[in-house]
């Protein structure tokens, strides 16, 4: 969220506003201790149509944990591990699973505000550094079985090995699911009536990021279990909808009467809808989901694509 355009909240700094006394809002401040550790289960689902027929189906499921490892007047330390399944995350053969087990757990040291406002990744650069080496050592196990496969591997490996050689890339694509946990922390929130702002979406082919409209609103609250449900939508501005695709079809070397005519009937939208469900006090989720659907349609050519994350906080008896 840009937080600096939503004028009806504001930073939480005096001590009168961590108890919660006016119903018409909601404080979402984190009272973490050091040693504070919760358990999610979670989901991750990507889905890919082309012209109607489901292409691509995958599914990838772990155990996280959250624990606080340090607390101070204007900070915590938090450590979110988790175990991934290889074979579906990395596309490891089975056969070699095994030989890669070292890099299963993960490990995410990463620094909140004292509010649990999200700040940066700690330990960003050995994590790049383990998952580069794990894609090195894959290139090396397939290249002795198939020397031929090598260039293929390498060339395919090649994104993910940028994504990893910097702290946003980890930051802002590889542990998404701690953006969404942090997402509404921090702020106090006029619950009476939605929050409509802009937001700011990644430009793919690079250049300025691409505004989107969105909304955010309390389903409901319960104020004696501090607890709550928001809705966030959010949709591509049609503006800056139109300007991505005309740079997508410069980049495709279109002349000016193509790209007219492709203009008039293409059709590329991009739409949020997340769902938090939350313990704004102590500041820890009961369940997040969130689903962006992403539709293309340009001379012909449709495709649609499903993304969605569940993030749910596991009970013991």
């Amino acid at each position: 969220m840009n937080r600096y355009k939503i004028i009806i909240l504001a930073l939480i700094f005096s001590t009168p506003i961590y108890s919660q006394i006016d119903s018409s809002k909601v404080a979402f401040v984190s009272y973490w201790s050091i040693g504070d550790s919760y358990d999610f289960n979670v989901s991750k689902i990507k889905q890919k149509w082309k012209d109607g027929n489901l292409t691509k189906d995958e599914h990838q499921n772990y155990i996280a944990n959250f624990t606080v490892l340090d607390s101070t007047d204007t900070s915590y330390t938090i450590n979110w591990s988790y175990e991934v399944d290889l074979g579906s995350t990395y596309k490891i053969p089975e056969k070699l699973v095994e030989k890669f087990s070292k890099y299963k757990l993960n490990k995410i040291i990463y620094k909140t505000t004292e509010l649990g406002e999200f700040i940066e990744i700690l330990n960003w650069k050995e994590v790049g550094d383990i998952m580069n080496n794990m894609f090195d050592d894959l290139i090396t196990f397939q290249g002795e079985e198939n020397g031929k496969q090598i260039d293929v591997l390498k060339t395919a490996m090649q994104p993910l090995k940028q994504i990893y050689s910097s702290k946003q890339g980890i930051e802002q694509l590889v542990v998404k699911e701690l953006q969404y946990f942090h997402q509404l922390m921090g702020l106090e929130y006029d619950i009476s009536e939605p929050i409509i702002y802009e937001e700011s979406l990644p430009n793919m082919f690079g250049g300025n990021p691409i505004k989107a409209q969105a909304k955010l609103y309390f389903e409901n609250v319960d104020f004696t279990e501090s607890y709550c449900t928001v809705k966030q939508e959010l949709s591509m501005d049609p503006k800056d909808t139109k300007e991505l695709l005309n740079q997508l079809f410069v980049l495709m070397k279109l002349d000016d009467k193509e790209i007219g005519r492709a203009l008039e009937t293409a059709v590329f939208k991009v739409e949020d809808r997340n769902t938090y469900e939350f313990y704004y006090n102590p500041g820890i989720p009961h369940k997040i989901e969130t689903i962006r659907e992403t539709v293309v349609d340009i001379e012909r050519e449709k495709a649609r694509s499903l993304d969605k994350t569940i993030i749910e906080l596991i009970y013991y008896n």
